[in-house]
C-alpha cells in the first residue's frame, strides 16, 4: 500500500484556507502552534547561537507554515517540497505577507543543494511519508554545517497510533483525513529513528511527545460533531489542545545536532 501523497497537489488550496479541511487542517490547527513554540524555545534556550542570522531549510515545507514562522524571525529560509501545487500556494502566501522565502521543487532523498549549505534543517510531517527514511536523513546530514541542528516530528508505530489512525482516517463517523495519507506500517519508533540519525552523524538531543490534553471520550464525541459539521475545525482543535509532553506513544517531536 502506497502513501497517498497525491493529496498535497489535489488539495493544495486548503493549506491556508480559513475553512480548510483534512490533512492541512490537522497540521495548521492541531499541531502547528505547539511544535513551533517548542522549536523556538530550543533555539532560544538550548542552542544558544544567533539564530536570526541562520540559514534554514524546511524539508517538506508544504504550504509554508513553518517556513513563514522562521522567516519572521529574520532567518534566511528555503522551503523544499515535491508538490508543485503546494509550492505555488506557499509562494503566493509568503508574497502576500512580504516574506522573502525561496521555494524550490525537490525531494528529501535528493536535495538540490551543496553540502554544508544550511545551519538549521526542519523536517516535519515528512519521514512517515517517504519511501526511504535513511536516504532523507543522509541528505539532511549532508546539507547541514557541522554543529548544525535538525528539528523533526513524526509518528510512533504503536497500538495507540494505530487506534488514532483508525479514528482519524478510517472510521466513517470520525475520520477527517483523506484515505491512506498515513499508513501505520510506515510510522517510525523513536529508537529506530535514533539509530538512523546516529548512522549519519546526527545525535538526537531530545525527543518529546505531541499529545492532546482532552479527555478521550470528549475528543471522540467532538470528532463526531465535527464530521457532522456541528463544530468548526478550530473548535475541534481547542478540544484536542495538542501540546508538547512526555508521552511519545503517538506523535513525537525533537531535535538533533550534527557531530
Amino acid at each position: 500500500m502506497q502513501v497517498n501523497n497525491a493529496v498535497y497537489d489535489a488539495m493544495a488550496d486548503h493549506w491556508w484556507a480559513e475553512d480548510g479541511c483534512g490533512t492541512m487542517s490537522t497540521v495548521l490547527y492541531f499541531v502547528h502552534n505547539a511544535r513551533f513554540a517548542y522549536f523556538l524555545s530550543i533555539l532560544k534556550n538550548e542552542v544558544r547561537f544567533e539564530y536570526s542570522k541562520g540559514c534554514l531549510i524546511d524539508i517538506g515545507c508544504g504550504g509554508g507554515y513553518l517556513s513563514e514562522e522562521f522567516a519572521k524571525l529574520g532567518m534566511k529560509v528555503t522551503g523544499v517540497d515535491p508538490s508543485k501545487e503546494s509550492l505555488k500556494v506557499a509562494e503566493k502566501h509568503a508574497g502576500g505577507n512580504n516574506l522573502n522565502i525561496a521555494y524550490v521543487h525537490g525531494y528529501g532523498e535528493n536535495l538540490p543543494f551543496a553540502s554544508h549549505s544550511f545551519s538549521i534543517a526542519v523536517c516535519c510531517d515528512v519521514l512517515e511519508h517517504v519511501n526511504d527514511v535513511n536516504a532523507v536523513v543522509c541528505e539532511i546530514s549532508r546539507i547541514l554545517t557541522p554543529g548544525g541542528i535538525v528539528f523533526f516530528d513524526t509518528i510512533n508505530r504503536t497500538i495507540i497510533s494505530k487506534i488514532s489512525l483508525k479514528i482519524s482516517q478510517d472510521f466513517e463517523s470520525t475520520s477527517f483525513m483523506e484515505p491512506n495519507v498515513h499508513i501505520w506500517e510506515k510510522f517510525i519508533k523513536p529508537k529506530e529513528l535514533t539509530k538512523i540519525f546516529a548512522s549519519h552523524g546526527l545525535k538526537i538531543i531530545e525527543i518529546k511527545g505531541l499529545s492532546p490534553r482532552g479527555n478521550v471520550f470528549s475528543i471522540y464525541k467532538n470528532l463526531i460533531k465535527y464530521k457532522k459539521k456541528e463544530i468548526s475545525v478550530k473548535e475541534l482543535a481547542g478540544v484536542l489542545d495538542v501540546h508538547v509532553s512526555n508521552n511519545v506513544q503517538n506523535a513525537y517531536i525533537g531535535y538533533a545536532v550534527k557531530q
